[in-house]
């Protein structure tokens, strides 16, 4: 019963400390007063969309990876979210940078699945863990 709640423990854990820049996502939708129904259901489709790929991501890492390399995976979202704030950057500066108006169910599922790459480089590892 105490390997079951530690990896209890570790799962929540993990969870809650990737899932923080949702948070702030989440506060940035509903300031905007978009529906709460349209954000909740983009939210869970975007979350589900995760979920799958990092059992995808898992699968094939385990297939196609020495476990040895299997940590490496965690660089990963660091190489992207690196890449996002110079590309961000340069958006703003050139003043390209357009806000939408108004999001449906399926764009706040794809910016919640886009700003999983965090969530997915961790999971994968995670998951494949013993």
């Amino acid at each position: 019963m105490t390997r079951v709640l530690a990896v209890l423990a570790a799962s929540v854990t993990t969870f809650a400390a990737t899932n923080l820049d949702d948070l702030f996502l989440l506060t940035v939708f509903f300031a905007r007063r978009l529906s709460a129904r349209r954000i909740v259901a983009g939210q869970y489709l975007g979350f589900a969309a995760i979920v799958l790929v990092s059992i995808m991501g898992m699968w094939a890492a385990g297939l196609a990876l020495p476990k040895s390399w299997i940590r490496l995976l965690g660089i990963l979202p660091l190489i992207i979210g690196i890449r996002d704030l110079l590309l961000m950057h340069k958006s703003r500066s050139s003043g390209d940078f357009q806000s939408p108006r108004s999001l449906s169910v399926w764009s706040i599922a794809a910016i919640t699945l886009a700003n999983g790459a965090d969530n997915i480089g961790v999971y994968v590892p995670f998951l494949l863990a013993k």
